[in-house]
């Protein structure tokens, strides 16, 4: 019976490893019986339990089964391990390479050099493609002190330097929807600048604009910018342009503000975009009239005054602080007769700021209406933005050899692609960064 109980137990020994589970179980087998019960008989000697432990101890060879046949040794998982480990390493050279052929030869895609593992968008390698991550920091710093300095000459009637200020923002950042709008927003407010005086430079200007204004409806096309960007580009562009291109440009330019309402109720300037377009095809005559309703019938009905006068009522509740809203509110009240309203809209209007050559074109308006309305002389004011006269004052001050200033670049000069190194250089000192790789 002890054999048998030895025997059996040296195969559980064999399968947990090692004889110190055999003298370990046979003592739980002895010590749980109850007192009283079956005991097993004690060995007469000690040496055959030590040959049975000598038998099953490792390096001793093979166990017995209980019929004295030879157990197979246990695998080793080392072995097995390293095996596995070689295997999934080929496994992942060979798909890579696969990827990597199969990425040569597809079209449109000669140009992927990336590693196989670099090209899964995994958390830690989102900027694979665009660089490093500090690098994408700096620019977003740079484009973010550019379009600061940009909306500085906005407000000092300086738009061509305006213009180079938000391109470059743009190339550092192209699906900002923010920087997009404004380089199109500046490039349409070339449009009256001073020195641009034929009808194809305006023309040029505002097709530049409608580009940019594209490109931020692309990058985002639920958001207002694009769409108040491409009214306003259209609309400019519709001045300068053949009855039956200003019928369709005035239809296209609607459609935008309408687009720019549903996406941006509160959007003041979406509802100024609105009354003007009503404002000026109140004011079209009898041949454009006649053109609308052969092109659109109905679909493109003339606006009205008070259509007109209700948009831009609407857009000074929203900006009070605009300027723009409350004389162009005030010309409509002395359209329509009613002056008293009319000077009081302008009244305020001149109490307001100027925040960009629109706002200081528009408060000339405002003052020469006034002159109007008492019969007072008015005389019409230098187109030419202070900053310039200042810079042209500066320059003759210095002899004729001297250099130009900074954002002395002509219209021509900026639609021909030529940058004034200047502007960006000067826009880094501002935000104390230093300049791009690119720049260096």
């Amino acid at each position: 019976m002890l054999a048998s109980s030895v025997a059996s137990y040296s195969l559980e020994a064999d399968r947990r490893g090692g004889p110190r589970f055999l003298v370990a179980s046979i003592s739980n087998a002895t010590d749980g019986l109850r007192p009283g019960g079956l005991r097993l008989p004690r060995l007469e000697a000690v040496e055959g339990l030590r040959a049975s432990v000598k038998r099953l101890a490792p390096g001793a060879g093979p166990a017995a089964g209980p019929r004295g046949r030879k157990l197979p040794p246990a695998p080793d998982l080392r072995q097995l391990h390293k095996l596995a480990a070689a295997a999934g390493g080929v496994l992942v050279a060979a798909v890579s390479q696969a990827a990597q052929r199969l990425a040569s030869v597809r079209p449109g895609r000669g140009s992927q050099t990336l590693p196989f593992y670099q090209s899964f968008k995994l958390p830690w390698n989102v900027g694979a493609r665009s660089g490093s991550r500090r690098a994408t920091r700096e620019a977003a710093a740079l484009a973010k002190a550019l379009a600061a300095r940009g909306h500085e000459y906005e407000r000092n009637l300086d738009v061509r330097a305006a213009v180079q200020c938000f391109e470059e923002a743009c190339k550092l950042v192209p699906d900002c929807a923010a920087y997009l709008s404004m380089a199109a927003k500046c490039w349409s407010d070339l449009t009256f600048y001073y020195d641009v005086c034929s009808d194809r430079e305006r023309q040029l200007v505002n097709l530049k604009a409608i580009e940019y204004a594209e490109k931020c409806i692309e990058a985002a096309p639920h958001l207002v910018y694009g769409h108040v960007a491409m009214c306003i580009s259209k609309g400019r562009l519709a001045l300068f342009t053949d009855n039956k291109t200003k019928v369709r440009l005035a239809k296209e330019a609607q459609q935008c503000a309408y687009t720019a309402i549903a996406c941006d109720p509160n959007d003041d300037v979406a509802h100024h975009l609105m009354g003007r377009w009503h404002y000026e095809m109140a004011q079209i005559n009898v041949v454009l009239r006649t053109l609308v309703r052969i092109m659109y019938g109905t679909a493109l009905a003339p606006g009205t005054r008070q259509d007109a006068l209700a948009s831009f009522k609407r857009a000074a509740e929203l900006a009070p602080e605009r300027l723009i809203h409350r004389v162009e509110a005030g010309r409509v009240h002395l359209e329509l007769g009613q002056v008293a309203e009319g000077v009081a809209e302008l009244e305020a209007a001149l109490q307001l700021g100027v925040e960009d050559i629109n706002a200081w074109h528009t408060r000339m308006d405002a003052e020469k209406l006034l002159a109007q309305v008492r019969r007072q002389p008015w005389k019409q004011p230098s187109l030419v933005p202070p900053h310039a006269v200042a810079a042209e004052q500066r320059a003759a001050a210095a002899g004729a050899g001297a250099a130009a200033p900074a954002a002395s670049i002509s219209t021509s000069a900026l639609l021909s692609g030529a940058r004034q190194r200047e502007i960006l250089e000067e826009a880094l000192r501002a935000a104390e960064l230093p300049p791009p790789a690119s720049a260096a």
